[in-house]
């Protein structure tokens, strides 16, 4: 048993890397300064059955922002099916890469 385990182990890690190699995409889907704002449209997308995280980040001459994204992404079709499923719902994304 050992090395047919040793054997799926390697063959599930290389897979979902390979897709990827200059890093991740998301949609970004949102900015604010209100986190409350942020947790208000993550909700509105939970409701669309899309899963989206907000990132408290310092932004120069800006201050704090809770930015709101959807993914990661390893493959563009995936990333483009979200994107026009937003669209239609009349939300604006930005593509964003995570190094």
């Amino acid at each position: 048993n050992p090395p047919a385990d040793a054997t799926t182990t390697k063959s599930a890690t290389a897979s979902p890397a390979a897709p990827a190699p200059g890093g991740k995409l998301y949609l970004q889907v949102g900015a604010f300064t209100d986190p409350a704002e942020a947790d208000n449209l993550k909700a509105r997308l939970a409701l669309m059955g899309i899963e989206a995280s907000a990132q408290r980040v310092e932004v120069p001459d800006k201050g704090t922002l809770h930015r709101v994204r959807v993914g990661p992404y390893s493959r563009p079709e995936e990333l483009d099916a979200v994107r026009a499923q937003l669209a239609q719902a009349g939300i604006p994304v930005a593509v964003v890469k995570n190094r």
